[in-house]
């Protein structure tokens, strides 16, 4: 289960690092205390907040402009 912890400190993480490939972005998620990163990663995905690019997860950054 999720926590609004985790969550946070995924979204803090992926603000810093607007693009950063899907092993090394699983890897440092879990060096910052989040149990099932991707989960988190598949739950901000669902959410918008990042998208999933080639290899690599990416910031979305106009989330909800048009």
């Amino acid at each position: 289960m999720l926590t609004e912890k985790e969550i946070e400190v995924a979204k803090k993480y992926f603000s810093t690092y607007i693009s950063v490939g899907e092993i090394i972005a699983v890897k440092e998620l879990r060096t910052q205390g989040i149990r099932n990163p991707e989960e988190v990663i598949s739950k901000l995905i669902q959410e918008g907040f990042i998208e999933k690019g080639e290899g690599c997860y990416n910031l979305v950054r106009n989330r909800g402009k048009k």
